[in-house]
């Protein structure tokens, strides 16, 4: 290395290196370059500095990557990023104009769009059989990486078993396997929910049920933890009768519990849930939040627009797709084949749902 070398950006030293060694026949095409590892120690650089490099590299077609097995150099006459040119967003939901489905649809292309990158969406009705048929066909094709909003992740870890087979970066968004290390990124739902709850107390609420919806999803187990370890904080151990974790809501015993005054508030797991709540509890003459006071979870377009203006926690869903996205591109060009989950904060958004200064 001369002196004038120094003189470069290091991770520009990498990138000369390789193409030094392509230019002069000594690395052919699916030849293999050294690692991070072996380049830190050949040319006294980070690993941090051969990762920016390599990334480069890649992003230019000149190499690459195998996840597990390292990088090799491409055919110049068939650029790599020509034929990976997309991602493709995968949605397993129950309405595909869902308000928040849109806004993280925005967040992914607002990312893919700095990347000259194009988004491909594909929506299943909530089916997880459908959803399996789906992946297996698209990994066949190609594909920069895979966004996989699964209707239930823990059903999923055949097919993501079958897509680390075949290399291809993939990141779930919101809801992700018990047990089972992915790159995902999520909102704080313990903590979001924890909030909410502790605000339902600190206006005199002491009789606090919850109600799921799909609580098989880690999102709702998590925000069952949240509200549990609140009422834990403030020695209210809930009562198992004001818990409702079906996906069918028994509003006979519901009514029954606000009339004999054995429940003030209902804290629900997302604002489908609270809003259909709502419209029931209304329908039967009961007074919101008079009666009993309603929270929800996610904040979603029509939550502010209810009969009685939702109180609920805001998730930041655009920001969600747009760190998915990111994280995607991050962990495709990232050798070290662990995993990442990124929280999100949430922010607690009080409207008419709730009653305050409750008699405890």
């Amino acid at each position: 290395m001369s002196k004038n070398d120094t003189t470069l950006p290091k991770y520009q030293l990498v990138k000369d290196y390789v193409l030094s060694q392509i230019e002069n026949n000594e690395l052919g095409k699916d030849d293999r370059i050294p690692s991070e590892s072996e380049f830190s120690k050949l040319l006294d650089v980070s690993s941090i500095t051969v990762r920016k490099a390599l990334a480069e590299l890649v992003n230019e077609g000149v190499i690459y990557r195998i996840r597990g097995k390292g990088s090799f150099v491409a055919n110049p006459a068939e650029p790599v990023n020509q034929t990976s040119n997309y991602v493709t967003f995968i949605i397993s939901g129950n309405d595909m104009y869902d308000s928040s489905y849109m806004k993280i649809i925005k967040g992914v292309q607002s990312f893919l769009n700095q990347q000259g990158c194009k988004l491909i969406i594909e929506f299943v009705e909530n089916d997880v059989e459908q959803e399996r048929e789906l992946i297996l066909k698209l990994i066949q094709s190609e594909n920069r990486g895979l966004l996989i909003y699964s209707a239930n992740p823990d059903a999923a870890r055949e097919y993501l078993n079958e897509i680390r087979k075949k290399s291809i970066p993939f990141v779930m968004l919101d809801r992700f396997p018990a047990g089972y290390p992915v790159n995902c990124i999520t909102c704080n739902n313990h903590d979001g929910a924890y909030e909410a709850v502790a605000y339902l107390i600190a206006q005199g609420h002491r009789k606090i049920g919850f109600a799921a919806y799909d609580f098989h999803l880690s999102t709702e187990v998590e925000r069952y933890n949240g509200y549990r370890h609140a009422m834990a904080d403030a020695s209210l151990g809930p009562d198992d009768d004001v818990l409702f974790l079906q996906r069918e809501l028994d509003y006979a015993k519901l009514l029954q519990q606000i009339q004999r005054g054995e429940l003030t508030a209902l804290f629900c797991v997302n604002d489908r849930r609270a809003l259909e709540v709502i419209g029931q509890l209304t329908q039967e003459g009961v007074s919101i939040p008079e009666q009993i006071s309603i929270m929800g979870f996610d904040d979603v377009e029509s939550s502010k627009y209810a009969k009685v203006s939702l109180s609920t926690v805001n998730q930041p869903f655009e920001m969600l797709g747009y760190e998915g996205a990111k994280l995607l591109f991050e962990s495709s060009n990232d050798m070290s084949g662990g995993s990442k989950k990124i929280l999100l904060s949430t922010e607690l958004v009080i409207r008419e749902s709730i009653r305050s200064n409750v008699e405890p």
